[in-house]
């Protein structure tokens, strides 16, 4: 524990694994209380216990709205206080544009883009009573690069709407010293997929197999985990508009995609 957040107060969406652990987690190590956002009450449970330093667990779907924002004032009484969020929690449901399910379409908009409105709409009051604090949204890179998966284009719609609210919120706040970061991750170790259709993971899978034989690889949740931390740790006054961290070790995309199957298979 280094500290640099030592008295700051947390939320974090999605909290349960993947990027939002890890975020959790690194500002947990910097001293910070976390308040973890999500709908796994024992996945919850267990990252609170392990981070320590009065984490919350708060279980709590960011696509009701009411719900939301009443977990959020909760957090906020029980801390004294908010000073950051971080609006990670995000699916993807892979389709071809053409079979698109409407229930499909909007569980991504609503998970992905409306509860990232609505949790910034509800944390700015908190704020604003702390005299500032910061808001980091987290994205996706392949809002800008196509080679990160296939058929996935209403989660990347979610989050290139999430990237042009991000630049309004930013201009809106800015005077009452709330910083607003997007936050771009490429691709990262996580759960992603994992609860697709057989049949629609083989189809993705294929069409990005067909599209190229390498990508950029994979980074570690923690690697990001960390990156979003230090983006709260910025002297007030300062923020970073936009952050995008991609992987840098190009490999075999067959090779990595019989990797995984295997490891998804072993461990279901």
């Amino acid at each position: 524990m280094n500290g640099s957040l030592a008295g700051q107060t947390f939320i974090v969406t999605g909290a349960s694994r993947g990027i939002g652990l890890a975020s959790a987690k690194s500002l947990g190590k910097r001293g910070g209380r976390v308040a973890l956002f999500g709908r796994d009450e024992i996945a919850l449970a267990q990252a609170a216990n392990a981070i320590g330093n009065g984490a919350l667990p708060v279980p709590v779907d960011v696509a009701d709205r009411k719900a939301l924002i009443a977990a959020i004032d909760w957090s906020g009484e029980t801390f004294g206080g908010l000073d950051g969020i971080v609006n990670n929690a995000g699916l993807s449901l892979a389709s071809r544009i053409e079979a698109l399910r409407p229930q499909d379409v909007a569980t991504q908009v609503n998970v992905n883009f409306l509860g990232a409105v609505y949790g910034c709409q509800a944390v700015i009051p908190h704020f604003r009573k702390r005299g500032g604090g910061r808001i980091v949204n987290v994205g996706s890179a392949s809002v800008r690069h196509l080679d990160e998966f296939a058929y996935i284009s209403i989660y990347s719609a979610t989050k290139a709407a999430l990237e042009r609210f991000t630049i309004d919120l930013r201009d809106e706040v800015k005077a009452e010293n709330i910083g607003v970061t997007l936050f771009s991750p490429g691709g990262t170790e996580t759960a992603f997929g994992s609860g697709w259709e057989p049949e629609v993971a083989a189809e993705a899978f294929g069409e990005w197999l067909r599209r190229s034989p390498t990508f950029d690889g994979t980074m570690a949740a923690d690697t990001v985990g960390e990156a979003i931390a230090a983006c709260f740790e910025l002297p007030a006054g300062s923020a970073f508009d936009f952050v995008e961290i991609r992987p840098n070790k190009p490999m075999s995309r067959q090779v990595y995609a019989e990797t995984l199957y295997a490891a998804r298979r072993d461990n279901p």
